[in-house]
């Protein structure tokens, strides 16, 4: 992430990811286009490219993790079934962060001449990705963090 944020900064987008990601807009997105420079949006689309290794990253992170948690609590079913769950949502939200991406790919390669539909679709799959990332991200912590006070409460009473 530190290498994504460094080259977005770089390319003086002058919005944020978030704001970016969730416009729904296609003319605020060529309203931040109209504003860059051609090397400025080469520089934007270069931070596009290494956000595919970072989301390849955080989303085999939540695979492994899920995977391992899930591995650990063999004596509850149903929430070794949550934690390959969320694997599974991790990997679903890094699938949605690659195809907005091909969008934001899509709206650079034409910054002022895109369909607006483009960034709509753009859009959608960014909400998707911030609900999935949070939702399994959220809920492997809390399963981990129950297991961790239950272990200490166990190892506390022997």
């Amino acid at each position: 992430m530190i290498a994504v944020n460094y080259v977005f900064a770089q390319s003086g987008y002058p919005a944020t990811f978030t704001e970016s990601q969730l416009s729904f807009s296609g003319e605020e997105i060529k309203s931040h286009y109209q504003v860059m420079s051609t090397q400025q949006i080469r520089l934007y689309i270069f931070a596009q490219l290494i956000d595919y290794a970072y989301l390849c990253c955080y989303g085999l992170l939540i695979l492994s993790l899920g995977i391992f948690i899930g591995r650990k609590v063999n004596n509850f079913p149903k929430i070794k079934t949550a934690c390959y769950t969320c694997s599974i949502i991790g990997m679903i939200a890094a699938c949605c962060d690659a195809i907005e991406n091909a969008f934001i790919l899509a709206m650079a390669s034409n910054p002022l001449q895109f369909n607006n539909l483009l960034s709509i679709i753009h859009s959608v799959f960014a909400s998707i990705k911030f609900g999935l990332v949070g939702l399994s991200i959220i809920s492997l912590s809390i399963i981990a963090l129950f297991f961790i006070v239950l272990r200490i409460i166990k190892s506390s009473k022997n």
